[in-house]
């Protein structure tokens, strides 16, 4: 994944506030599921955004907010 597409996606957590994996694959159209979740796993490690499971689905937010 290139650096752009972090850019991109941490953009859109940020706007949003929190989003979940499924809806954020809607705003990612040019990349498939496995890319957007192996992102959002490093971004997590790296702890630039918060993934959380709410029953079945995941819900990402902006690190500042899941403090």
């Amino acid at each position: 994944m290139t650096q752009q597409a972090a850019v991109k996606l941490l953009a859109i957590v940020h706007e949003r506030r929190q989003i979940q994996l499924e809806e954020l694959l809607s705003y990612l159209p040019e990349f498939t599921w496995n890319q957007v979740f192996s992102l959002v796993d490093e971004l997590s490690r790296r702890k630039l955004i918060c993934l959380r499971r709410q029953g079945f689905e995941y819900q990402l937010r902006a690190a500042s907010l899941s403090t």
